[in-house]
């Protein structure tokens, strides 16, 4: 996707297949949003999915009589195309008319919808942490057939794995919000693992707890940094073309938010609300509007102003996401 090489119908028939069928027996479209807590949003999120291929068909030039020079095409205003200096160049993206880069959406949906799911939602869910047939399995020291463990002390450590997609993100590179939130996170996954050997469930469920909090941060920590990090206002300014990775970026880990919880257990943040924040982007000409997006947070579809709004939702001050 991130080449958008999907310009001709052999192109999209493989990737789809990879999408489907995946390779050694893993099926990525049968992992996400597979949690009971998102099974009633999974058609509409698979929707979304299809939607992001058909995009970068698009963009590939499937069905133009010449897709190769489609996709050879610089981006403008309302014109799919790609955004570097030449085609021939390595640091290039591919965007739709709105200039959003599907590749990098697609990237950070993954991100949510299957990894962060996971870790929070399946693995240290209450179908796991308060199951009493679980609980009562680790107890008497029943193993998994054919290995060394339990099935509580599987799952935690499945979540662990997991985690190591998040963990590059966990690292606070000089961000308030994420200072010391890789630490908390470790150490609270090791504090879980030894609090199994003795049986304590009550401070097993506070170790997962904390560790929805510190990703809750995470997601919202990237996702406001990338809206309006410094970063990205320099390169919005001088061109809007130089701000469209980082801001559709920004706009995979807002669609990644619905998926984090808090220490309660409680969703952040809905699908229906995911939806209407990336409205913002989405609105008008989207990436391409750089005085609405260069706005103060009062002036509604302004970046400030979408930060704030996940700042908000998820307890993370602007104060906290400045280097």
């Amino acid at each position: 996707m991130s080449g958008a090489r999907m310009g001709t119908k052999m192109d999209y028939d493989e990737a789809m297949q990879m999408f489907r069928e995946g390779e050694y027996g893993l099926k990525p479209q049968n992992e996400i949003a597979t949690s009971t807590l998102h099974l009633t949003d999974r058609e509409r999120i698979l929707k979304d999915f299809n939607s992001w291929f058909d995009t970068s068909t698009r963009i590939a030039g499937l069905g133009q009589e010449k897709p190769h020079e489609h996709r050879s095409t610089e981006a403008q205003k309302g014109i799919t195309g790609y955004v570097g200096i030449n085609i021939g160049d390595k640091d290039i993206c591919f965007v739709d008319e709105r200039g959003i880069a599907v590749a990098e959406v697609y990237r950070y949906a993954v991100m949510g919808t299957i990894y962060l799911d996971k870790i929070l939602n399946v693995h240290l869910g209450e179908d796991v942490l308060d199951n009493p047939e679980v609980r009562s399995a680790h107890d008497l020291t029943q193993l998994s057939a054919g290995h060394n463990y339990t099935e509580l002390e599987h799952h935690w450590d499945l979540a662990y794995g997991y985690y190591d997609f998040w963990k590059p993100l966990a690292q606070s590179e000089g961000l308030p919000a994420l200072k010391d939130s890789h630490r908390h996170i470790f150490q609270c996954f090791v504090r879980g693992r030894t609090y199994m050997e003795t049986s304590r469930y009550d401070e097993i469920k506070l170790q997962a707890d904390t560790i929805r909090h510190e990703l809750g941060r995470v997601v919202a920590a990237r996702a406001m940094n990338l809206l309006v990090g410094a970063n990205t206002f320099a390169n919005l300014k001088e061109n809007p073309k130089h701000a469209f990775r980082l801001l559709s970026q920004a706009y995979g880990l807002i669609y990644a938010s619905q998926f984090a919880r808090n220490a309660q257990g409680q969703p952040f943040i809905t699908y229906q609300e995911t939806r209407k924040l990336l409205q913002t982007l989405e609105r008008e000409g989207g990436l391409w509007d750089k005085e609405r997006l260069l706005g103060e947070e009062k002036d509604e579809g302004s970046l400030r102003h979408l930060a704030a709004q996940i700042g908000e939702r998820f307890g993370v001050s602007p104060e906290e996401i400045k280097k």
